[in-house]
């Protein structure tokens, strides 16, 4: 992530209207100071979240960099059964970059999506223009760097090769073309729901398989909103921990991500927030007023700033402590750095 001087650039640009079910808006257009996201009224949790949301699937896939070694090629004082070897195919930089930037784009989804099924994010529907646009710059990046690994790729298996002598088997190396090939990055959006033609077939499956779907994105909505308050707990936790003074008396060290992740999930709390939790909005509210116009330099080199923001994140912290303690989420005490 880039360096983040400025605490807060607010607010997030909002796409552009996005017509719902029935006409209704799912948020206005942002960036003119005049107006802000359209809130749909609660009536059912699970309803409301199916209609701010849409379901994105993303696949990440690289080439296998490892192979199992038969424990007879190995020499151990050892019983052989106990002992599970492996070997890594090639020591590229270019791979490595790879899973890197994979990584990144894991992040991205992370913050920017909602908690749903395994493989699958749940996407406000304020954030789609943003997250489509941001995951073609993705596509485009991630192709670079797989090209820059295929033109390697015939050198690295020569040295693989060199290196590794006896457990080397040519058979573990593709051909270029099949390596390029297992380098996938695609996404698309599918529908969460009961097929309308089901209905045809038999009503009664139908009516099973609708309520199964109804109960589980209530569920979903009930996870939603405790994930976030327990995200926010983690983040709001660690900063008032590193922002003390140390056994010395003097401020503890901490890394830009400290600030800088906060940020983040305060600017994309608005679009994020779609189980309309106000418990958790009025906490951002009190996060953003304390960073405002705040630099992460002001907290290190000003001392009543950093006592005032240290104080703050603390008040909200055991507000946040007492919210996860009703609704049964988990207490987060992170005084570490950042690792």
């Amino acid at each position: 992530m880039a360096t983040q001087t400025q605490l807060f650039s607010f607010p997030l640009a909002q796409p552009a209207p996005i017509p719902m079910d029935g006409g209704t808006t799912a948020a206005s257009a942002g960036g003119n100071g005049n107006s802000g996201p359209f809130t749909v009224p609660i009536i059912d949790p699970g309803v409301d979240v199916a209609k701010k949301t849409v379901c994105i699937k993303v696949s990440l896939s690289t080439m296998g960099n490892s192979r199992k070694v038969s424990t007879s090629q190995i020499e151990a004082d050892a019983d052989k059964d106990l002992l599970r070897v492996s070997k890594r195919l090639v020591d590229s930089a270019e791979l490595k970059a790879i899973t890197r930037f994979d990584g990144e784009i894991r992040r991205f989804l992370y913050n920017i999506c909602l908690p749903f099924e395994i493989g699958i994010h749940l996407l406000p529907i304020a954030a789609l223009e943003t997250v489509e646009h941001r995951l073609r710059q993705f596509a485009e990046d991630r192709k670079r760097l797989v090209n820059a690994f295929i033109t390697a790729y015939p050198s690295l298996c020569q040295e693989a090769a060199k290196r590794l002598r006896g457990l080397y088997n040519p058979t573990d190396y593709p051909p270029v073309e099949d390596a390029a090939r297992e380098f996938g990055f695609s996404w698309q959006y599918v529908s969460f729901g009961v097929p309308d033609q089901l209905k045809a077939i038999s009503r009664e499956v139908w009516e099973q398989e609708r309520e199964k779907a109804a109960q589980r994105m209530a569920e979903a909505s009930a996870e939603i909103q405790v994930v976030l308050r327990e995200s926010m707990a983690k983040l709001v936790q660690h900063m008032a921990g590193r922002l003390k003074e140390g056994p010395d008396g003097k401020p503890l060290r901490f890394k830009e991500t400290t600030v800088s992740n906060l940020v983040e999930f305060l600017t994309n709390f608005e679009f994020r927030n779609v189980t309309d939790d106000h418990e958790l909005q009025a906490l951002v509210a009190e996060g953003r007023q304390l960073l405002q116009g705040v630099s992460a330099d002001d907290l290190r080199t000003t001392g009543d700033l950093r006592t005032k923001v240290q104080q703050g994140m603390a008040d909200i912290a055991a507000q946040l402590d007492t919210m996860l303690m009703r609704t049964g989420g988990r207490k987060f005490r992170f005084d570490e750095e950042d690792s």
